[in-house]
């Protein structure tokens, strides 16, 4: 029975094993199969538990939405807020789904499936696993942090020229990011959220339920729209410029990103400054590309790295050559596996938070205007 348990090879834990589930040209192996009941679990759970609002101003009831609600706000307020400033609200829907979905394949992947079912029918199973413990999981969920990251920056760049804001952010517009103007957020304590601090100052509590009007300077608005027109162009005076065409913007917004991958002064040395600028654009996009490939090795590496070194350490039991010599060996390595145990426990909830911040700061750095 210890040998089926720990099988001829402590990788034969982590590796995927086909169940024999084919769909015409599809086949399932057995993480695939934990990342769809993931996916299942995530659309039973959360229409359930939120299923009814709180507008009607009563408080939630449930213990398990009560958790669930914590870890939301906290990711908002305490994770995501600071990054994204306004475009808090415009993001969160993405960024949950992949705290979640990372999560629940984690901890799905903390559950013996195939060990009790060899226990119980002393046959090998193989049914169940990790989901991101297999590369191409992982390099799935980095291509569509990818894609999503680069494809909002895009939409950001097209934004900014539809609305005539695109390539002014001076001093009063260094959170203008959502391509409509900003504030001087950096000497306002009332509509700036500290880095530091816990929450928003307790004067704006507001902030909590609405960021983007939170973050949207009442004041520099009024400033700003009522200054009498002085017959000059307000692209320098108040940062804003000549407005585009939307299908113009659209087309114009790919290579406008792009552009701005690298510093461009190209003043007054052009000689020295397009060589460096195009040396400075291979390097982004280069670290573009590594940035998905980091977060598919960090994710896969530390979920399978636990496995693995459980399974060595079961292995260790079988080698004694006595039954005696196997009782010594075992409980130690027990007692070990317990708190390799708990470690993965919160490796599963800080490789989900990881990922998940890594792709809010790339996101941010995507959609701010200075970027």
């Amino acid at each position: 029975m210890l040998k089926l348990l720990a099988a001829s090879s402590p990788l034969e834990h982590v590796v995927p094993h086909d169940l024999h589930m084919r769909w015409g040209p599809f086949e399932m192996n057995n993480q695939m199969l934990m990342a769809l009941v993931a996916g299942i679990l995530m659309l039973l759970v959360f229409p359930v538990l939120f299923r009814r609002s709180l507008t009607d101003g009563r408080p939630p009831v449930g213990k398990m939405r009560n958790f669930f609600e914590s870890i939301l706000e906290f990711l908002r307020v305490e994770v995501i807020r600071p990054a994204l400033k306004e475009n808090t609200d415009r993001f969160l829907p993405f960024l949950w789904t992949l705290f979640f979905f990372i999560l629940f394949c984690n901890l799905l992947g903390q559950i013996p499936f195939g060990e009790i079912l060899t226990l119980i029918t002393n046959r090998p199973s193989h049914l169940g696993g990790t989901a991101t413990g297999s590369p191409m999981t992982t390099m799935a969920l980095a291509v569509c942090a990818f894609c999503f990251i680069h494809g909002s920056g895009i939409v950001q760049v097209a934004r900014s020229l539809i609305n005539g804001t695109y390539g002014h952010h001076g001093h009063h517009e260094e959170h203008s990011s959502n391509g409509e103007p900003g504030h001087e957020a950096a000497h306002d304590l009332q509509h700036v959220r500290g880095e530091a601090l816990g929450a928003d100052v307790p004067q704006n509590v507001e902030a909590l339920g609405n960021p983007t009007k939170h973050y949207a300077d009442d004041e520099h608005h009024k400033h700003h729209h009522e200054r009498p027109d002085d017959g000059h162009l307000h692209g320098d005076d108040h940062g804003h410029g000549k407005k585009m065409n939307p299908v113009a913007a659209i087309l114009a917004a790919p290579f406008l990103y792009l552009w701005n991958f690298a510093p461009h002064p190209f003043a007054p040395n052009w000689a020295m400054d397009v060589p460096m600028w195009f040396v400075l654009l291979i390097l982004e996009l280069i670290g573009a590309l590594i940035k998905p490939f980091a977060l598919t090795v960090r994710l896969f590496a530390n979920m399978i790295a636990g496995h693995i070194v459980l399974a060595a350490l079961v292995g260790l039991i079988i080698l004694a050559p006595s039954i005696l010599g196997q009782i010594g060996v075992g409980i130690p390595v027990i007692l070990l596996s317990l708190l390799i145990r708990m470690l993965e426990l919160f490796v599963a909830f800080l490789q989900a938070y990881i990922f998940m911040f890594l792709t809010t700061l790339f996101i941010a750095s995507a959609v701010a205007p200075e970027h």
